[in-house]
């Protein structure tokens, strides 16, 4: 391409060179005049064709020229002249005849030499930058003759022309691929592969890819293979992305068969083309049985009293021409014809906002409905039991009381007439035993009053009469009462209260929310100081009570604010295991907090805050 751009340019060269070896031929002719006589155009032929080769046409027609006048000028008679006997015009027309036809077949043999080059050319280049991988091998060593741009980089551009295969791709041993070149060579039949897998790669940065390929045999002129083309696609990502395609559908279709819930799928035109075995067991019909077959008409054609359920009014086959999912509960049919309830989601399949289909998701609800009835029943029955119960409590805590607080106030009668006359007989032999009926009597009046604050609790009957009411006093005055039951426990009772502290409060629970407090304290407390502090900030109050004692585990600080939870053993305390229920049911109704903090073998801490200012109306319920 190079020479035919520059004999474009520089026509003259080609010319010259026409004139030159016509010179030299004339030469020639002269030096062998006495041997070729009879041929005074000999070399001149050659001339033409040397010139008609190199420069084309006009070079060609030049020497052709310029030979017919030096041959009859130079060598035919009379020499030395140009004219031209009638039989020397013959030779010289035909001699110019026959060098315009050599001139015109080199013209066209060059320009046919020159398109083959611009056509090698246009293909080496279209193969270099084709994204196929190509190579071609020669010889049955198959040496690389040509490999493009895609197939070196795929290699890590490492030198490939001029060795063997196995040479310059050693990774490929055991894999197959030399004995198919092989074959190929040998054979003269192509070779096609699919997904091959083949180590390749830089040797910094080797790995294996997934190739399509063929082979096919080049022939050489006599027919013969004499090498092979190798053609090839990467489709190492098609490979994976199907594998991973494959891998979840795979799994999917695992989830699908092992699922409790039924699933289905209708196509566009509502028939059914997929059923999984939960579906199958749920509606008594197999995939075989319905597919291709309207779902509607299969599995939800009748109502329970008989009439027939047009698909229009079907919500399930509404799915799809509204592209919304539909999700409720319905009456199915069985294969046996028997009917059962479901609850159903219906979803639209859409592909670029077109409905193309419906998955449906089914749960037979029958033994759901069976339990939920089951629940039913027995939170009636429980209900029941406790009204019954709290009806008892209720009924029982008046009917104790009743006797209760004549009694109390006759030992308390005894008891300041034994305080009058200390050194009478009486005093001296029931005194200490009237003090003892009178605590038990007092503890049993507590345990009634629980219970009926229980009763008030459950029935929503606990009312609160808020007033202004100054903590720090209530506080002073109850810890006043409790101080001989202190004594006899062994307990000193330390109260910290600044000032009085005020808020809206009731101040009859508030002295039974400290007397249950104080009572567990002392309870509890084996035989060690009790810590009792009263402050206050802003917008609330607070109540702090410390023992030394016994404390709580840690697993029962979650619950000894239930009804009848103790944390310790009854047969070493007793109690009913209500009195922290009904401190924190009495703090919730005035918007107020209990908290415990406690080691075992290290005592405890009760933290009682109380808003100062009501959050509920006076009068108020709690249930």
């Amino acid at each position: 391409m190079e020479t035919t751009s520059g004999a474009q340019r520089f026509p003259w060269r080609d010319y010259g060179f026409a004139v030159l070896v016509t010179s030299a031929a004339l030469l020639f002719q002269l030096a062998l005049l006495p041997y070729v006589r009879a041929t005074p155009f000999l070399f001149f032929f050659g001339a033409v064709m040397l010139s008609g080769w190199k420069g084309g046409g006009g070079p060609g027609l030049l020497c052709t020229v310029l030979s017919a006048v030096a041959a009859d000028y130079v060598f035919l008679p009379p020499r030395y002249s140009l004219s031209l006997g009638s039989q020397d015009i013959l030779s010289v027309v035909l001699f110019v005849v026959i060098s315009t036809l050599i001139t015109r077949l080199n013209v066209r043999e060059r320009a046919a030499r020159a398109q083959a080059e611009v056509d090698r050319a246009r293909l080496q280049r279209l193969f270099m930058q084709a994204p196929a991988l190509i190579a071609i091998h020669r010889g049955p060593e198959h040496v690389f003759e040509f490999v493009n741009t895609a197939y070196a980089r795929l290699l890590g551009d490492r030198e490939l022309l001029g060795k063997t295969v196995r040479q310059a791709q050693p990774e490929l041993e055991g894999q197959g691929f030399y004995e198919r070149l092989d074959r190929v060579y040998q054979t003269g039949e192509p070779c096609f592969g699919k997904d091959a897998p083949a180590n390749v790669g830089g040797p910094e940065s080797p790995r294996t890819g997934y190739f399509d390929f063929v082979y096919q045999p080049l022939p050489g002129p006599d027919g013969k293979t004499e090498g092979v083309m190798v053609f090839g696609f990467e489709v190492t990502e098609q490979v994976l992305a199907r594998r991973r395609l494959e891998q979840a559908e795979r799994r999917l279709a695992t989830i699908t068969h092992n699922a409790t819930l039924g699933l289905l799928m209708m196509d566009a035109r509502q028939h059914c083309v997929f059923m999984n075995p939960a579906a199958e067991k749920i509606t008594g019909f197999t995939l075989a049985e319905v597919q291709g077959r309207p779902l509607h008409d299969v599995l939800h054609h009748t109502r329970p009293d008989g009439t027939h359920y047009p698909m229009a009014e079907c919500p399930i086959d509404r799915a799809l021409p509204t592209r919304a999912q539909e999700q409720g509960e319905d009456i199915f049919v069985r294969r046996d014809g028997g009917f059962y309830p479901v609850a159903f989601t219906a979803s639209p399949i859409l592909e670029e906002g077109t409905a193309v289909g419906t998955v449906i998701e089914l749960r037979d609800t029958t033994e759901e409905k069976r339990q939920r009835a089951e629940r039913e029943r027995l939170l009636a029955e429980l209900q029941e039991a406790v009204r019954l119960r709290d009806e008892f409590l209720s009924v029982a805590s008046h009917e104790l009381r009743t006797p209760l607080t004549p009694l109390s106030l006759r030992l308390q009668a005894l008891e300041r007439n034994f305080e009058a006359e200390p050194g009478s007989p009486k005093a001296m032999r029931f005194g200490k035993e009237v003090q003892v009926m009178r605590r038990q009597v007092k503890r049993l009046s507590d345990l009634v009053n629980e219970l009926l604050d229980v009763s008030r609790i459950s029935t929503g009957r606990l009312r609160l009469q808020v007033e202004a009411v100054d903590l720090a006093e209530v506080t002073r005055e109850v810890v006043a009462r409790f101080h001989p039951e202190a004594e006899r426990a062994g307990c000193g009772l330390e109260l910290h209260a600044h000032g009085p502290i005020m808020g809206q409060w009731d101040r009859i629970r508030l002295e039974q929310i400290l007397s249950n407090l104080l009572s567990n304290a002392i309870k509890y407390g084996a035989g060690k100081p009790i810590h009792l502090r009263v402050e206050q900030d802003e917008d609330r109050a607070r109540l702090v009570i410390q023992d030394e004692g016994i404390g709580i585990r840690s697993e029962a600080l979650g619950r000894i604010f239930n009804r009848f939870e103790r944390a310790v053993s009854d047969r070493h305390y007793g109690g009913l295991g209500l009195g922290l229920y009904v401190t924190r049911q009495i703090l919730e109704a005035m918007s107020g907090t209990v908290k415990v903090e406690s080691t075992l073998g290290q005592g405890a801490t009760f933290t009682v805050e109380l808003p100062r200012r009501p959050l509920r109306q006076e009068g108020t319920a709690t249930g």
